[in-house]
């Protein structure tokens, strides 16, 4: 009995040995030469500035949002082909305005969002049928619900009835000042129901101005327990259990950044200030991914020798750019510097099999016109 029992705590010992070193052993990403291919029309860029990965009933889709045209693509992930188009009205009826963003909840719960001006967005399905407008309040200091696929990304999310989105609260970024800041918070939820809003209980840090004026661009990801933000000049990350929650705050640097972040004056010219904007150290999105419950964080190092002028061609593709993945308590696993010529760090998203980076940078040899090409990227 005593030795049946010594196998049964042996064996249960070796299972979780194993399993501890298959996550240990989970510290490297890879990229996988398998590539996803969507096929284009003569139209449509192969750099997205509004695009979503959604799986649903185990079929995968990509969605590309064409702004000039008000127009929703729906690709076929695993084939690359074209299923469907939408072609959404700017006036009369079924006029939406001019689309900036959008949201798949599900397959028949599309968001459609404006440039953050107004107080309204709305709902369709796949077929294009618009079946609700929402009408909410923005709240007193507070700016339209911003959101924008392309560029930090921060999702919304819908809990319940309600919908929380970040907001570009209206001020002058050379006027800022901490305490202006510090008394601002990301965004806030809108109830679907009443219109009514909520701010979040998650305000700027107090010290993000501390050595002068930065960017404040965040990114935000809705973890497993956990809502985290990413800002484009703090090291730090942080996070909290939810939205009415307090937030706490963790070191999760990149080695391959300035250790001092980088700030700018407030009578910078437009050179100096788009050469801190994308030739400094600074961070950008941040994403998390459900199928291996950890999150990936977006870095760029500085790069001393930009010139203005491929600053202005190239933006945040100049340069290499970094790769972090922190697990489920944002302690970092690992992270991967990827030289510039080959990846396009503005588009990147999280599927099923891993991390998808786009393969249009503008030196590629390999980029297609006629082509939307993602590399799978693996943690392993």
């Amino acid at each position: 009995m005593r030795l049946l029992l010594a196998l049964i705590l042996g064996f249960l010992f070796l299972q979780c040995q194993n399993k501890s070193e298959s996550i240990d052993q989970a510290k490297e990403l890879f990229p996988t030469g398998e590539i996803v291919a969507l096929q284009l029309d003569d139209s449509t860029s192969n750099v997205s500035y509004s695009y979503q990965y959604h799986l649903s009933d185990g079929k995968e889709y990509f969605f590309n949002l064409k702004m000039d045209g008000n127009i929703l693509q729906i690709f076929d992930f695993s084939t690359g082909e074209k299923i469907k188009t939408l072609q959404f009205d700017q006036e009369g009826p079924n006029g939406v305005g001019g689309l900036f963003g959008f949201h798949v909840q599900s397959l028949d719960s599309i968001f459609l969002f404006n440039p953050p001006f107004g107080s309204s967005f709305y709902l369709a399905n796949i077929e294009g049928e618009l079946l609700k407008k929402f009408k909410y309040q923005v709240p007193d200091g507070a700016g339209s619900a911003f959101v924008h696929n392309g560029y930090m990304t921060s999702p919304p999310v819908l809990e319940g009835s309600k919908l929380a989105v970040n907001h570009r609260f209206p001020q002058n970024m050379r006027e800022l000042t901490q305490e202006i800041l510090s008394n601002n918070t990301f965004g806030y939820q809108i109830n679907l129901e009443t219109g009514e809003t909520q701010y979040f209980n998650h305000y700027f840090p107090q010290d993000y101005l501390g050595s002068g004026l930065k960017s404040i661009d965040f990114s935000r990801a809705q973890g497993e327990d956990k809502v985290v933000y990413s800002l484009f000049g703090d090291h730090k990350l942080y996070y909290a259990s939810s939205f009415d929650s307090t937030l706490k705050s963790v070191e999760a640097g990149s080695e391959f950044l300035d250790q001092t972040m980088p700030n700018f004056k407030p009578d910078a010219v437009s050179e100096e200030y788009q050469n801190y904007a994308f030739a400094s150290s600074r961070y950008g999105s941040i994403l998390y991914d459900p199928y291996r419950e950890v999150y990936y964080r977006i870095a760029f190092p500085t790069l001393p020798e930009a010139s203005i002028a491929d600053i202005r061609s190239q933006g945040n593709a100049l340069g290499p750019f970094v790769v972090m993945v922190l697990d489920s308590d944002l302690k970092v696993i690992t992270e991967r510097k990827f030289e510039p010529g080959k990846y396009h760090p503005d588009n990147v998203f999280v599927g099923k099999k891993g991390l998808y980076l786009s393969l249009q940078h503008p030196n590629n040899p390999e980029n297609r016109e006629e082509e939307m090409q993602f590399e799978l990227i693996e943690l392993r």
